[in-house]
């Protein structure tokens, strides 16, 4: 779809109004929308990242912007500055000021993906002998071989309902 005002670039920025239930839709580039006056606002596309960053937590005691990743000498200030990460160690290096930011924008701090549909059934059993392997760990840790036994049983009943989906 091609920018509304300008007609030469795709539209990127959608902007839907309702005003008095009536709801109008505009489609603009990012150049266009960068000169948004005639919808009573104004964004600055390029910073929008670093200024949702910058109104989550303050530094915390355990990452300060002087702190720099070992792989790459990127600093917080880098990325507040840039709106990207210098490397992929970055992440690690900044994960206590990131997670913060990540479950803002997303609404968690982990990708979980998309399930396809069909795969559904196959996928949450899955995850849920992965959980229940975690939690028979820990049973056993704690020496509580009778819930051990349970999760075993449980899992393997899960594992032969997995098989018969493969055949399927």
């Amino acid at each position: 779809m091609l920018c509304e005002k300008c007609q030469r670039e795709i539209a990127s920025v959608h902007v839907t109004k309702i005003i008095n239930g009536q709801k109008t839709e505009t489609h603009l580039c990012p150049e266009c929308a960068g000169d948004l006056g005639e919808f009573g606002w104004s964004i600055d596309i390029p910073n929008l990242f670093a200024s949702v960053f910058e109104q989550s937590q303050p530094w915390t005691k355990t990452a300060t912007p002087q702190q720099r990743c070992s792989t790459c000498s990127s600093t917080l200030n880098d990325f507040r500055r840039l709106n990207q990460f210098g490397c992929g160690d970055c992440y690690m290096t900044f994960k206590s000021e990131i997670e913060p930011l990540l479950r803002r924008l997303h609404g968690a701090s982990r990708h979980e993906g998309k399930i396809p549909a069909k795969g559904f059934a196959k996928l949450s059993i899955n995850q849920k002998v992965k959980l229940l392997k975690e939690k028979l760990q820990q049973e056993i840790s704690v020496e509580n071989y009778e819930e051990a036994a349970r999760l075993r049983d449980e899992i393997r009943e899960l594992e032969k309902q997995l098989n018969s989906k493969g055949e399927e």
